[in-house]
């Protein structure tokens, strides 16, 4: 059976929760305007360009603005800089965090995130577990694009065969496999995930 050493984490929808409109609702209920701000705020290339750490927040708004009504800018604003207080631990992947670490693992995130990611990364108890915090912000690179592996390996001198990746996406997936690292789509179902590592011998 093959033996890992690390864990590889994805976060939006894997550690907590990541749900646009969501979101939104927490800053309006008013329905039409939160299917108009959910799409042109998180659907279109700012959002992908924020994960890149190719343009900043306030680019990104007044970008934004042009394809919203006057109404919605003061509230398009606050979503962009405020959206976070909405995440928080999801309890049973918290769980699996802390076990892993007990049997000794090293564990590292990698998400494509802004880098808004800083304001709120101390609120997230999981990542006090975490050996690394890779976004792709700061390195420039997004998943799948296999770079963003290669930074994670190089920085840690990390052997891709002893590495694991649980992520939500299965593009992420592949774009780890072609280096040689294993991975595991998450469902959202903790359980289902539990069973597989069990299996793996890493649980």
């Amino acid at each position: 059976m093959k033996k890992y050493k690390n864990i590889l984490f994805d976060m939006g929808n894997v550690l907590i929760d990541f749900s646009p409109y969501s979101i939104t609702a927490a800053f309006t209920k008013d329905i039409e305007a939160i299917n108009r701000l959910t799409t042109e705020i998180f659907f279109r290339q700012e959002w992908l360009d924020l994960d890149q750490g190719i343009i900043d927040e306030q680019s990104a708004y007044e970008s934004i603005i042009q394809r919203l009504p006057v109404q919605d800018h003061v509230i398009c604003r606050e979503i962009l800089e405020r959206w976070h207080i909405t995440k928080t631990d999801r309890i049973d992947m918290l769980e699996v965090v802390k076990e892993l670490k007990k049997k000794g693992y090293r564990l590292f995130l990698c998400s494509n995130a802004s880098l808004r990611f800083h304001v709120y990364k101390n609120s997230i108890e999981s990542f006090r577990y975490f050996d690394d915090l890779l976004i792709s912000a700061d390195i420039k690179v997004s998943k799948p694009n296999p770079d963003f592996f290669n930074h994670l390996l190089k920085k840690h001198s990390l052997d891709p065969k002893e590495c694991f990746f649980i992520d939500d996406l299965p593009h992420n997936i592949h774009g780890a496999h072609t280096l040689g690292i294993d991975g595991y789509l998450f469902n959202g179902n903790t359980d289902l995930l539990r069973t597989f590592l069990h299996d793996l011998g890493i649980l």
